[in-house]
């Protein structure tokens, strides 16, 4: 069971008291169970190093007085209906990827990931996640349910390869699971997308259903055993940089329906478990990359030509989304703004002038 630092609860304590009161009389009366489901699976550390951490916070800084019961991906139900459930109120919190939500908005494909992404670090992407998140907000509220923004920060994924790729035109005629916008990536490089849940990628990869597979950053991989169902993986994985691998959304009823006090401890505990990922995620990703190497993994580094084509590409790609309604015009003119902004000027470019 992890704790509360005593600096943790001194600021959880100093945000009950700024919204809510003392947590005393009537404040203290409020008693809530909520369900909250993500896609990552119990064992690996975008679940026992974020979700759970964040659950134990709710409940110690409450007082008991809220429990949030998470769940692991497809245990409680299926991963794609879970912003359908937390809309019409079976469970009260979804903490997933907004990638697979692409059908219903094509802005969710965007906030999923971005090809040819240059961002990788902690700071610029919740920047990014920050600058955007009144676009994804209105997003999900056409879908019925309310944005609390990004829970944590997920590193640039790997790209599991079975065969030797070392240009881009030897994804030609591969099988690749993708999912979200990157699906359309890889199939503009003239590979065949293949749609799995992440516990179907360790089977594929070792019979062969499918040549490469992308999914999560070193760690999580390492932990699900892509490892040794691996021979290379492609440096850069071009389809994503660093992702929000998590928004938190909620039912709007039972979110209004909280105290004041409890609404801040929950904020509060999201943003303790931004930082917890920076450290499971981040530093844990870097120790596992030497692992996986250990392990005689070879990584393959493609050339610096062919990754300038692979961000034009994505560029294209993301353009062409920006074109599908106004929000996602909305979200490629304020996600250029900031990739100007933080230096990333060329992949800025690409994306307001085109080719």
């Amino acid at each position: 069971m992890s704790t509360i630092t005593t600096a943790g609860k001194t600021l959880l304590l100093a945000s009950t008291i700024l919204v809510g009161g003392a947590v005393t009389g009537t404040v203290a009366a409020q008693d809530v169970s909520w369900r909250a489901v993500t896609h990552q699976l119990p064992g690996t550390s975008r679940f026992d190093g974020t979700v759970t951490p964040f659950a134990e916070c709710v409940g110690e800084a409450s007082g008991g007085r809220m429990e949030i019961q998470a769940f692991g991906g497809g245990v409680l139900l299926p991963v794609t209906d879970t912003l359908d459930a937390v809309r019409d109120g079976i469970i009260e919190m979804g903490l997933i990827w907004p990638g697979y939500w692409a059908g219903k908005n094509p802005v969710f494909a965007l906030a999923g990931s971005r090809p040819g992404d240059p961002i990788t670090t902690f700071s610029e992407s919740f920047y990014r996640a920050e600058r955007l998140h009144d676009v994804v907000a209105e997003a999900y509220e056409g879908e019925g349910v309310t944005s609390l923004g990004a829970f944590d920060f997920g590193p640039a994924e790997i790209l599991n390869s079975n065969v030797e790729v070392r240009s881009l035109a030897d994804f030609e005629g591969k099988r690749i699971r993708a999912a979200g916008i990157g699906a359309t990536f890889y199939n503009e490089l003239g590979a065949s997308a293949v749609t799995l849940t992440g516990t179907e990628i360790y089977q594929a990869l070792q019979l062969g259903t499918v040549d490469m597979a992308e999914f999560n950053d070193w760690l999580v991989n390492k932990e699900m055993g892509f490892h040794e169902v691996t021979r290379y993986v492609i440096e850069p994985a071009m389809h994503t940089g660093a992702v929000d691998d998590k928004d938190m959304i909620v039912n709007p009823a039972a979110w209004d329906g909280l105290d004041d006090d409890l609404k801040a401890i929950v904020l509060t505990c999201r943003d303790r478990a931004r930082y917890l990922s920076s450290i499971a995620y981040g530093i844990g990703t870097d120790r596992a990359r030497q692992e996986w190497l250990d392990s005689g993994v070879e990584i393959i580094d493609l050339p610096e030509e062919e990754i300038a084509e692979a961000r034009l590409i994505g560029a294209r790609v993301i353009r062409e989304f920006a074109e599908r309604n106004p929000q996602t015009a909305e979200f490629v003119r304020i996600y250029a703004e900031v990739l100007d902004e933080l230096g990333h000027d060329e992949m800025a470019d690409l994306l307001t002038q085109g080719d």
